[in-house]
This record gives C-alpha cells, sequence and structure tokens, in this order.
C-alpha cells in the first residue's frame, strides 16, 4: 500500500477528482479526513472507500466560509496527532467570455479557487512546521499553465496558485514541507454542470462523458505516483487536452490559433 498509515485531508470530495482521490488513497492506506459542503454526498463516497483498512472521518464546511473553515481545522488538528497531506482540491469552474462576466462572479471564483485553499493552507501550515514534514497537494489545471477561452477568471485563480505555492515550497524547503501542483485536464467530473455562467448562475451541461476523457480515479492513481515523487508539478490528462500544453511553449501565435477555434467551438455548445 503506497500511502499506508498517512493521514491525508481532501477537500472537494464529494464528486469528480476528490471523489477519485478519497477511493484511490483509501485503497492504497490512507487514513482519510474528507470535506465538502454536501454531506449526503460525503457519506455516498464514505461508503465507496471499502478497500482499505484506514479509517475515514467526515468533515463537512463551505470553503469560502471563514468560521466553518476555521472550525473544521480545529477538528482535524484537534483529532489527528499528525497531518501528512493537505489536498487543496475544492474548487469551481467559469463558463463565460470576461467581457460578460459580472464582477462579483469574478470575486466569488477568486474565493473559492485561490483565496480558500490559501487561507486553509494558513491553518495547517503551523502544524506542519510544528512536525518538520507535510505535503501541501493542491488541485491546479492547463487553466493554470495557460489560457483558455470562456475561463478568463478561472485561469487567473489558477494561475495565481502557482504563484503562491511555489513560493510556499521555497519558504518552508527547510520546514521539510513538499508542494505539488496537479496540472490536469479532461478528467471526467461535474465540474461544467456546476461550473459559473455570466450572472452566478450554473451552466448545467456536462462536457467530456463521450469516452475520450479520464476517470477520476484513473487520475487519482497518477496523483499517487506524484505524491510519491515528490513532484513540483504532476500533469495529467488525455492527450488531446495536453497539445496546447506543449504548442503553448513551442509556437504561441499557433497556441492563439488553436484557442481561438476553441472559443468558437464552445459559443456553439
Amino acid at each position: 500500500m503506497k500511502l499506508k498509515d498517512r493521514t491525508i485531508w481532501i477537500t472537494g470530495a464529494s464528486s469528480g477528482v476528490g471523489a477519485g482521490m478519497a477511493k484511490v488513497f483509501h485503497r492504497e492506506g490512507a487514513e482519510l479526513i474528507l470535506s465538502a459542503r454536501r454531506l449526503g454526498e460525503l457519506e455516498r463516497v464514505k461508503a465507496a472507500c471499502t478497500q482499505g483498512p484506514g479509517s475515514v472521518r467526515l468533515v463537512p464546511f463551505d470553503v469560502i466560509d471563514a468560521g466553518q473553515r476555521e472550525q473544521a481545522a480545529r477538528e482535524v488538528l484537534g483529532n489527528y496527532p499528525r497531518l501528512d497531506i493537505l489536498v487543496n482540491n475544492a474548487g469551481i469552474g467559469q463558463r463565460s467570455a470576461a467581457k460578460d462576466t459580472l464582477p462579483e462572479v469574478e470575486r466569488r471564483i477568486m474565493e473559492v479557487d485561490f483565496f480558500a485553499p490559501v487561507a486553509l493552507t494558513k491553518l495547517v501550515l503551523p502544524r506542519m512546521i510544528e512536525q518538520q514534514g507535510g505535503h501541501l497537494v493542491v488541485t491546479s489545471s492547463v487553466a493554470g499553465k495557460h489560457a483558455v477561452p470562456h475561463h478568463s477568471t478561472y485561469c487567473a485563480a489558477k494561475h495565481a496558485l502557482h504563484g503562491y505555492f511555489d513560493t510556499l515550497r521555497i519558504e518552508h524547503l527547510a520546514d521539510h514541507i513538499d508542494v505539488t501542483l496537479l496540472v490536469i485536464a479532461g478528467i471526467r467530473s461535474d465540474v461544467y454542470e456546476h461550473a459559473l455562467t455570466a450572472d452566478g448562475s450554473e451552466y448545467g451541461a456536462s462536457i467530456g462523458s463521450d469516452g475520450t476523457s479520464m476517470s477520476a480515479e484513473e487520475c487519482a492513481g497518477q496523483v499517487v505516483d506524484g505524491i510519491l515523487r515528490r513532484d513540483f508539478e504532476t500533469v495529467i490528462g488525455i492527450e488531446m487536452a495536453l497539445q496546447a500544453l506543449r504548442i503553448k511553449d513551442k509556437d504561441p501565435a499557433a497556441f492563439v490559433q488553436r484557442m481561438a477555434g476553441m472559443m468558437k467551438w464552445l459559443e456553439k455548445s
């Protein structure tokens, strides 16, 4: 078992990549703390964690509520003498053109996708410093490495995660705290179903369920390997989704044309 006896706290664990990580990490021997807003969905994920020996504790809370966030951290740190890994996975998507997106929608995306994981990290960081070790895993995206049309604020938040956590890695190198950013794309999830449109309503459509996307559990298996390698970044996705990542560095002009074509497709779908 690759994660035997490691205590791991996963946010956004009620569905998608978070749920996939919960199942795979448990199978690999981890002691789990699972968080999300929806207790019923967390209970469903817990019921599916049957293949490992470790315990599964549910700590439901809203990541952007400071009071709930602090109470969740007190509960976790009060019940576990050591926290080995925090997985900042909770997030929200976007599906709207920059020119149409209301400022309050942009602020909500930044709160969920950037400020909340930073705040939660700062609540557990003293424990990791005290124990002289730990691992911060942050779910980013190819949108944290390059532009994606109709995802302007989402891209901004994911880019910000890289700047912040890359710096944190350096600042706490002497504390033996590892940082891994997950650069993922093309993973089967409900990210588009709950993505925010220009006025803040949910998009509601599902993309990536046609058999070409990667399952959340397959993604989670690669996350385990990235944790064990102590990757700075772990890139996970289907070939089609990762092509743009390579094109951006080799031929920026070709990348822009490719994304312009993607924008036309998004506007039709």
